[in-house]
């Protein structure tokens, strides 16, 4: 039999890491001196041990080899660690796709539009179709944001709006929402519901509301480029933007110039 140091180098494994899998229970020597603790290992060992190596340059957590006593349960941790590496490969494409938009056809890097892919929390919302005020969008804020004001529920959140996409018949329409504290009673105009969890591809525009449409061509472009789809209705995030006094909308939001306005379009995607 070889000692620790031997077997090491014999191995390629270093003497801490097979101290390591001892002490885990993943790899036993085939013989401790009991007398001072010595560790002796076997040629026969070499199979196994160059497994546990394999499994580990894959990227398989050590707990999950050593759980996978069998055949059953190693196809188990080799299933997950592919599904892991096919979603890390994704991203990976989806980043060089997105510096392929940012670098431009010149091969210049382009600064006109930073888009950022983030997922966005679940938060409940009281919405307004805008056809109930014949889309004036000013008086559909009013009318919500006096509404949850009047019920104390007005979360510390911005406002928004949903834009469905064309042809989408399961949506009602264009609705603005505006984010609550906890859900509220429907009325006759106002819906309460959660605006789900997403991942969104994400793109801040500044400035008045009128130039927002090229902005929104941009986004679908870049994701588009990037090989995603859209994943359900626009949403827009109003971040600063014009309001009364009276509506006692949250300070650091209202502004007085439409040069101030800043708006976030966030476009839910699928890879």
């Amino acid at each position: 039999m070889f000692s620790i140091g031997t077997f090491s180098r014999l191995s390629g494994t270093s003497s801490r890491a097979l101290r390591l899998y001892d002490g885990l229970g993943l790899f036993r020597p085939a013989w401790t001196n009991p007398q001072n603790g010595y560790r002796f290992y076997s040629a026969a060992q070499l199979p196994e041990l160059r497994r546990i190596v394999a499994l580990r340059d894959a990227g398989v957590p050590l707990r999950e080899i050593h759980d996978a006593r069998d055949a059953e349960g190693l196809r188990g941790a080799l299933v997950r660690r592919r599904t892991e590496l096919e979603a890390e490969r994704r991203e990976v494409e989806r980043r060089l796709a997105a510096l392929n938009i940012r670098m431009g056809d010149e091969g210049t890097a382009s600064t006109d539009h930073d888009v950022v892919v983030r997922t966005v929390g679940r938060e409940p919302i009281a919405t307004f179709l805008l056809r109930h005020t014949n889309g004036d969008v000013a008086a559909a804020f009013h009318e919500l944001e006096s509404h949850v004001r009047d019920l104390g529920r007005r979360a510390a959140r911005p406002p928004g709006a949903l834009i469905p996409r064309p042809g989408d018949e399961n949506v009602p329409g264009t609705e603005i929402y505006v984010p609550l504290k906890r859900p509220i009673s429907p009325t006759e105009s106002i819906a309460c519901r959660w605006l789900p969890a997403t991942r969104v591809a994400t793109l801040l525009h500044r400035g008045p509301y009128g130039t927002l449409r090229s902005a929104r061509r941009a986004l679908e472009s870049w994701v588009a480029a990037a090989g995603m789809t859209q994943d359900g209705p626009l949403r827009i995030l109003y971040l600063q933007f014009g309001a009364e006094a009276e509506l006692r909308v949250p300070e650091g939001w209202v502004v007085g110039s439409e040069a101030e306005f800043l708006t976030e379009l966030q476009l839910p995607v699928a890879a």
